[in-house]
């Protein structure tokens, strides 16, 4: 018999890494989710640790220039709002049930 776990949560500490740099410097981590609850989860978890995590926007406005002629999306943006227009290309791939954050 094969049993299928399905992640109920995802939490990804690397791919917005260098444009969260560029906005919170490199001490603090920021944190993307839509998700209150694990958002609290996450900074109960930051304050056990000494982690410093900061909430950033998941702006929905900004997914218009992420839309392309040629492609499905773009899965870039310039320099402003680079993590943010990251955060919001990774949730295009995540079912709306799983609890998401992105750093």
């Amino acid at each position: 018999m094969l049993w299928f776990m399905l992640a109920t949560k995802i939490v990804d500490l690397a791919t917005l890494t260098g444009a969260c740099v560029v906005a919170l410097r490199p001490s603090i981590a920021g944190v993307f989710t839509p998700n209150d609850d694990l958002a609290k989860e996450l900074f109960q978890a930051s304050e056990a640790s000494g982690e410093k995590f900061w909430r950033m926007p998941l702006e929905e406005s900004y997914w218009e220039s992420m839309k392309s002629g040629v492609a499905d999306m773009v899965n870039t943006g310039g320099r402003q709002g680079g993590a943010i227009n990251a955060a919001l290309f990774l949730k295009q791939f995540v079912d709306e049930k799983v609890k998401v954050d992105a750093r």
